[in-house]
């Protein structure tokens, strides 16, 4: 297979690259829960770009340490998340003079060949992987207790924590972030675009069945939808919700919204950020439309938890500079956002903020720093 690069929510900021990496993050599970068992809890779903999309259940028993900061605790532990693979097809090499075609070998930049796994010419291999979960609810089912710092315990110290490298030049994700804010002047003007745009993803999807380029057409009207979403995210021009937003609209991620559905959850979730973070800044490194109805990114924010009383994830603003990288699935119904599926390591967040110890979690030999993404 090629080397693949692979992003873990676990280690939010060093990517693993190549089999060896990817076999200690394997082994370093299994020596924890040796039973443990990795389950495809959906179909999965086939995207833009050769992206491929699942829903994964992980389960096992916890009879040996997860670091120096989880001994072995005895618990019978479940935890669940997303996995998006960017896949490039197996080529075969050209045949050789006398002979039939060969299989690829191996190449520079690549670990295996195609002949290594038995790869056919036009068999789909990994490239990149976004393995996403919310670690938080792994480490609370072991026993971690990391937020030492109560919202409303302002004598306990805060945790030291180094502030994020600020971005490089010509960083993808804040270069996103400015091009959705700078869309639109007005409110108005963004909301009039957001029913416009909702408009034809309705359409579109009406016209699905009609011919084999229908399903682009599709695609292309959701990404625009979720273009306005990005824009709302950055600007805080809430009108667009009025149009983007299914009434049944429901969320699954890192902010408690009491229950709320349809757009005042998403304005919740919008605000639970915005409110907190006055430069807030939400951009995304890969954005691709999946089958029919959803939309799958790789977001990331960057700001400073500055709003005086504000709290985020339960934490007193106390101006702690914030980098949060997580992956989000939105699904569409006639045009319209209703469902919200997105995973980030909680605890490494808490941590940014002063509020928690996230748990110790040895980096596989070579694991690396975050690259600044440019566009593929």
């Amino acid at each position: 297979m090629l080397q693949v690069t692979w992003y873990d929510s676990l280690l939010p900021e060093a990517p693993l690259s190549g089999q060896g990496q990817l076999k200690g993050l394997v082994d370093f599970f299994r020596g924890a829960m040796p039973d443990l068992s990795l389950t495809l809890q959906r179909p999965l779903h086939v995207g833009e770009q050769g992206v491929v999309l699942g829903y994964w259940k992980a389960s096992g028993t916890h009879t040996g340490p997860l670091g120096p900061s989880l001994p072995p605790s005895g618990a019978n532990i479940s935890w669940e998340g997303s996995v998006v693979i960017r896949t490039q097809p197996a080529l075969a090499a050209p045949s050789q003079p006398g002979g039939e075609e060969q299989a690829v070998g191996p190449t520079p930049g690549v670990e295996d060949g195609a002949a290594a796994t038995g790869a056919v010419e036009g068999q789909l291999l990994g490239r990149t992987v976004w393995w996403s979960w919310d670690p938080i609810f792994l480490f609370r089912e072991l026993g971690w207790k990391g937020q030492i710092l109560a919202a409303d315990d302002s004598e306990t110290p805060a945790v030291a924590v180094a502030p994020p490298a600020p971005p490089a030049e010509g960083d993808l994700a804040m270069r996103t972030a400015k091009e959705a804010r700078d869309a639109f002047a007005t409110e108005a003007e963004a909301a009039e675009a957001a029913a416009a745009v909702v408009a034809a993803a309705g359409v579109a999807a009406e016209r699905l069945a009609e011919s084999p380029e229908a399903l682009a057409a599709v695609q292309a009207a959701n990404r625009a939808v979720v273009e306005m979403y990005f824009h709302t995210y950055n600007t805080g021009h809430y009108a667009v919700l009025d149009h983007i937003v299914h009434p049944e609209y429901q969320y699954d991620g890192l902010l408690d919204l009491g229950g709320r559905r349809g757009r005042e959850a998403m304005a919740a979730m919008m605000g639970g950020w915005r409110d907190c973070i006055p430069d807030m800044a939400i951009g995304h490194e890969l954005f691709v439309a999946v089958g029919n109805d959803k939309v799958t990114f790789r977001w990331v924010i960057r700001g400073t938890h500055a709003t005086p009383d504000s709290k985020l994830l339960g934490v007193t603003a106390n101006g702690a500079p914030l980098l949060v990288r997580g992956v989000t699935t939105l699904t569409l119904r006639g045009g319209r956002i209703a469902r919200k599926v997105s995973h980030a390591n909680a605890a490494y967040t808490l941590q940014q903020l002063g509020a928690a110890i996230h748990p110790v979690i040895p980096l596989p030999a070579g694991a690396g720093k975050e690259e600044v993404k440019q566009p593929e």
